[in-house]
């Protein structure tokens, strides 16, 4: 394919999209799986969940529209990267339950160090699947389009 061909605004639209759609399902299976794992009594946690799904909808909806409308040689970060910060929004759920915090390897603890649920997503499938989906679609044609600049530059 060549370069001209990839429309990476339409495949970062589309991760776009997918991830806003995914971030209140994720923000809800977080706080209820480390709550349903604790006993944690969630019966009145509806509201304070879905505000947290709303506040992290906006906070991925804002960072991930920024990344993503930088041309890809200025991007300094990574989907999976802005899901790691938005982590803070099921965590603060969980505080306000009273969860306690989980068992976690040392490289949990270092990477994740304002996570002590565990909460924080490893991969964008973690997020959801179509998440998933277009993370890899839209690494792809970001890789394809750097090589080929590269290559355009005279670089290997």
């Amino acid at each position: 394919m060549a370069l001209a061909e990839i429309d990476i605004d339409g495949i970062a639209q589309a991760l776009h999209r997918a991830a806003v759609d995914a971030t209140p399902a994720w923000v809800s299976r977080s706080v209820l799986l480390v709550a349903g794992m604790q006993s944690v009594d969630t019966g009145d946690a509806g509201v304070l969940i879905t505000d947290a799904g709303d506040r992290a909808r906006v906070f991925v909806d804002d960072r991930l529209g920024t990344l993503l409308n930088a041309d890809i040689d200025r991007q300094r970060s990574t989907p999976l990267s802005v899901f790691r910060d938005a982590a803070r929004f099921p965590v603060e759920v969980l505080h306000q339950l009273g969860a306690q915090p989980v068992q976690r390897v040392d490289v949990e603890r270092w990477a994740s160090p304002n996570d002590p649920f565990g909460v924080t997503p490893a991969t964008l499938a973690d997020v959801g699947e179509a998440v998933q989906e277009a993370g890899i679609m839209w690494g792809a044609a970001k890789a394809a389009i750097h090589l080929q600049r590269r290559r355009d530059e005279g670089q290997r």
